[in-house]
């Protein structure tokens, strides 16, 4: 009896040790609980999420910034316990202000990925001071700091008027309301524009987030005024061409917005016909970034509003909504002028240059390039050798490299064959001595 007791005591005993030794069960990941996200504009935005049973194998977050992106940004990070927190350096890695940025996690723990749902941040200019008002009127609403309020209702009844001017000619309504941003001082304006504005600048859009930025101090009210509604109708511009596969010519985009200010080009005509004397710019030209200089970029705007005066003075509103139509469908730049105007480009162009009295730009030929002559410094300072077409050739018709010699040639030539022969008689004595040792090793 007594040793069936002591045997159930050792049996209990071992199973309280195995009990005490086991582990605990390991916290495994099933799921994202809550997620934040903030910014300070300028410095940083920070995102946070909760990780319901503990951390996953890998953790990611993916951003995209802008209502229509077309890339996605993927981060790794680190995850410790049941919260994980990514920071974006928004000091180094410039966002325009007013851009909504959206985010998701991604887990994956062994072979099984979890994908939170999609969430947004707008990444509002909340600098210290900028204590925004804003006020929605017509499609447009207007936000402004400390005492712009007259100005800001003024910018809305111009936006609403340049928008419905715009939508009727292109054939096209906004997609969306447009941002108006009124900024009282010079570094408060570049602060918003980031690190890529030129000093010049006093009004701004960025259509793809239908956002204007305006700057009460960059000029008279008449100029505001005719700078907000020419960047205005950059963003129904925008709207009514917007397709996947390139973007409009810049000569049309910008022309049309000139044009738009007053209805006409008049004041653009009379730069074109000055600068006929000296020679215009080809369309083909500026289709992309205009020229920096102050005679180049004031040329390739009158350009563009002096032909969106063209096409519209011969072929109406119309041919204006038909291009941009075809711009949506994809058209290539010649292709969606043609749509238009019923006729192809080219003539269009010859049309154009024509009006003007002017010669229609052709292609510069390239240049011929001469064989380079390269001093090697053969014949002493500041000697130049011969280009290799001219080099000295030995009577055997083989050409001796430039900076050798034929002496130098043959010299290497015998070093080498003496080398190859002593190579191959130390070959020669090696093999005889293995086959005579294998010999006496075999009569023995």
């Amino acid at each position: 009896m007594r040793r069936l007791a002591a045997a159930a005591l050792a049996v209990g005993l071992a199973l309280a040790v195995i009990g005490f030794a086991a582990p605990s069960p390991v916290a495994a990941f099933s799921g994202f609980g809550a997620r934040t996200a903030t910014e300070q504009y300028g410095q940083q935005m920070t995102f946070t999420v909760a990780l319901t049973g503990g951390a996953p194998d890998q953790l990611q977050i993916l951003l995209q910034l802008g209502p229509d992106p077309d890339s996605t940004f993927v981060a790794p990070v680190s995850a410790t316990g049941s919260s994980a927190t990514y920071t974006w350096d928004a000091s180094s890695a410039y966002v325009t202000p007013n851009t909504p940025v959206t985010y998701r996690w991604r887990a994956t723990t062994g072979s099984v990925v979890t994908v939170s749902p999609a969430a947004t941040l707008l990444y509002a200019d909340n600098r210290p001071g900028l204590d925004w008002q804003s006020r929605r009127m017509g499609q447009a609403t207007v936000h402004w700091y400390g005492n712009a309020a007259s100005e800001a209702q003024r910018f809305g009844t111009l936006t609403s008027g340049a928008v419905s001017r715009a939508e009727q000619i292109l054939g096209h309504s906004l997609d969306g309301p447009i941002d108006i941003f009124v900024y009282a001082t010079q570094s408060d304006f570049f602060g918003a524009l980031g690190p890529g504005a030129r000093e010049w600048t006093g009004a701004a859009t960025f259509p793809t987030i239908r956002t204007v930025f305006m700057w009460l101090g960059g000029g008279s009210s008449s100029y505001l005024d005719t700078a907000l509604i020419h960047e205005v109708t950059h963003v129904v511009f925008y709207d009514a061409t917007n397709n996947p596969y390139h973007t409009p010519a810049s000569w049309f985009n910008e022309g049309f917005a000139v044009w738009s200010q007053s209805q006409n080009a008049d004041a653009a005509a009379q730069t074109v016909r000055s600068e006929v004397s000296s020679g215009l710019f080809s369309f083909d030209a500026i289709t992309g970034q205009f020229p920096i200089g102050s005679r180049g970029s004031s040329l390739s705007y009158a350009e563009g509003a002096t032909m969106v005066d063209l096409i519209i003075r011969t072929y109406g509103t119309q041919a204006m909504a038909k291009i941009a139509a075809a711009y949506r469908s994809g058209a290539s730049d010649a292709e969606a002028l043609q749509a238009g105007t019923g006729i192809p480009a080219d003539q269009l162009y010859a049309d154009y240059f024509g009006s003007f009295g002017a010669t229609e730009p052709q292609p510069v030929p390239a240049a011929t390039i001469g064989p380079s002559v390269v001093d090697t410094g053969a014949g002493g300072t500041g000697a130049t050798q011969a280009p290799a077409t001219s080099a000295a050739v030995p009577a055997s018709g083989a050409p001796i490299p430039s900076g050798g010699s034929a002496s130098a040639d043959a010299t290497a030539t015998a070093v080498l064959t003496i080398m190859g022969l002593f190579v191959l008689l130390a070959t020669a004595v090696a093999i005889g001595v293995w086959y005579g040792r294998r010999g006496r090793s075999s009569d023995g």
